[in-house]
């Protein structure tokens, strides 16, 4: 399989996973456009519990495809593991608890998370898209 196919194919199923995390969204911002309360779409703690899932699958992925590729380099699959849990998933379940102990969504917070669910969302398509090369070619 060459590999640009390998990597459509790849980036397919990621969009077929992420557009199953991103549905209860559109579900939400239907109703909150429907009771005319959209204000508080972005303030809901379900975009951390969102990019927790995100940075979880994502760390699911690479440490599949680092053991199913021979060839996988250990130590740069470390350094990148190590990012993602500190940059990534340790944040985004801190967010969380935040939101959710607060009650009373801060704007910090608010804006925090929606940064954390944009990183994880480019994350998830960036190195999801590479742990799938490496399954493929394993």
């Amino acid at each position: 399989m060459t590999t640009s196919k390998s990597n459509q194919n790849a980036l397919l199923i990621l969009l077929s996973e992420y557009l199953f995390i991103f549905l209860p969204f559109l579900v939400i911002g239907i109703i909150k456009i429907y009771k005319a309360d959209f204000s508080t779409f972005f303030q809901a703690a379900d975009w951390s519990f969102a990019a927790s899932i995100l940075f979880g699958q994502v760390i699911v992925k690479l440490v599949s495809g680092s053991v199913i590729h021979s060839k996988a380099k250990w130590q740069r699959v470390v350094v990148l593991l190590s990012f993602i849990l500190v940059l990534g998933l340790v944040p985004s379940l801190v967010v969380l608890a935040l939101i959710l102990i607060d009650g009373g969504v801060s704007s910090f917070l608010v804006k925090t998370q929606l940064v954390l669910f944009s990183l994880a969302s480019v994350v998830f398509f960036w190195v999801g898209s590479a742990a799938h090369e490496m399954i493929e070619e394993g």
